[in-house]
């Protein structure tokens, strides 16, 4: 037997996880001088709302301590471990887990431990999960279900635009220099994550109205139809926005539903108010643009 472990940015549609209850590790916070644990200590909407007044979020990564107490209590209850984590491309926790992951081995020689770097963050984790999991539920072994993670994570998409560049930049995601170029002309990019789990440039547009139609033009470049279940549109409280985008996407989407979800608060506090994304499966990433 198996557990698959995941954490707190994998994000999915609403009422997933209620579904289909998953042990996820924290990624904590910090909003206005008061420190956050656990992501749903703070109701999103308000979380937002604090996004849209300016105010900044300091994010942190996953205490090890909590995920070794979480891979120990699976392990202890005479089951393996496979953790489907954050890129490693935007965070340091996923080196620490596979520290802790080592340590665990050998305090637990008759158990597997498989940590994935799914080089993926919010709806594109999370769709590595989902699909994970129903793989696990069709009886696939863990070593199946982590070959197919490793063989079609980058085939995971993030297509995603924000209303400014300010949050990415104080939280080192982009350059100072990338993001002031943006502020001064008034560009809006169409972001993608790329080959290495960072966030890279699609293409600039000037106006958000453009930005959407990039967005939808790189939907149409990159899905494969048969390869979903479902689009996953995620956003930081612009769901009328987020409706009409996604009546677009599902007008090429060949049938496959379009379902909704907001972005965790970890990206969301690096994303800013107002940030629109669609998550897909597709052809594998090509090497984003500088």
């Amino acid at each position: 037997m198996f557990e698959i472990v995941t954490d707190n940015t994998a994000d999915l549609f609403e009422g997933y996880y209620e579904q289909n209850p998953t042990r996820r590790l924290p990624f904590s916070f910090t909003l206005e001088d008061r420190f956050y644990e656990k992501d749903d200590e703070y109701p999103i909407e308000l979380f937002y709302e604090k996004l849209k007044a300016g105010k900044l979020v300091k994010t942190s990564q996953i205490n090890p301590h909590d995920a070794e107490v979480m891979f120990e209590q699976v392990l202890s209850e005479g089951k393996d471990v496979l953790y489907i984590g954050f890129s490693s491309g935007m965070s340091g926790s996923f080196d620490n887990i596979s520290y802790i992951a080592k340590g665990l081995r050998i305090k637990y020689p008759e158990r597997k431990i498989v940590v994935i770097d799914t080089l993926a963050g919010a709806g594109g984790e999370g769709l590595l999960v989902y699909y994970a999991k129903k793989m696990q539920q069709e009886g696939k072994s863990m070593e199946e279900i982590a070959k197919w993670l490793e063989d079609n994570k980058l085939n995971a998409h993030h297509c995603f635009i924000v209303s400014d560049l300010i949050n990415l930049r104080n939280s080192g995601r982009i350059s100072t220099l990338a993001a002031l170029f943006g502020m001064i002309v008034h560009i809006n990019p169409v972001l993608e994550l790329t080959t290495q789990g960072k966030i890279g440039i699609v293409t600039k547009s000037i106006g958000r109205k453009k930005s959407i139609a990039e967005m939808v033009k790189f939907f149409k470049q990159n899905y494969i139809a048969d390869d979903n279940d479902f689009i996953l549109i995620g956003h930081t409280n612009c769901p009328e926005e987020a409706h009409a985008f996604g009546a677009q996407i599902e007008q090429i989407s060949g049938g496959i539903p379009v379902k909704y979800g907001y972005i965790n608060r970890l990206v969301s506090g690096c994303a800013g108010y107002n940030a629109l994304a669609v998550f897909f499966m597709g052809k594998t990433r090509e090497a984003s643009k500088a």
